[in-house]
């Protein structure tokens, strides 16, 4: 017979997950700038709004909200096709800033040296 508390922890582990899917933040509307990784080369800018992206200044396109990121458009900002949403604080995120970090896959695991090389971008405030 199996301890009673291990069918405890895995129903509470279940209802943390369901809460954090039901509570995931979006990005926040504005201008964001992306930098590469160790050295924080500029990559682009676009603007966020509406459910569109703007990239570099050209005309916007229609993005897919995800639970905790963005379905980017293709050819948006190749070859990344999602954007992943870390609010200020947030674990693999800046301890003081909105972070989107770009990934081909929605799925990447984040955590290794893959995950440090991906590209970030930071909202701005011009």
């Amino acid at each position: 017979m199996k301890p009673p508390y291990r069918r405890h922890r895995l129903l509470a582990l279940l209802l943390l997950l369901l809460t954090e899917a039901a509570f995931a933040q979006s990005p926040p509307e504005g201008r964001w700038r992306c930098y590469q990784p160790p050295d924080y080369l500029v990559l682009a800018w676009f603007d966020l709004g509406g459910g569109q992206i703007a990239v570099n200044g050209n005309p916007p396109l229609a993005v897919v909200p995800g639970e905790v990121g963005l379905g980017l458009p293709a050819g948006a900002l190749p070859p990344w096709r999602h954007a992943l949403y870390l609010a200020p604080g947030s674990a693999q995120g800046d301890a003081e800033r909105h972070t989107l970090v770009l990934a081909t896959r929605a799925d990447v695991p984040r955590r290794g040296r893959a995950w440090e090389r991906l590209p970030r971008c930071y909202l701005t405030t011009h």
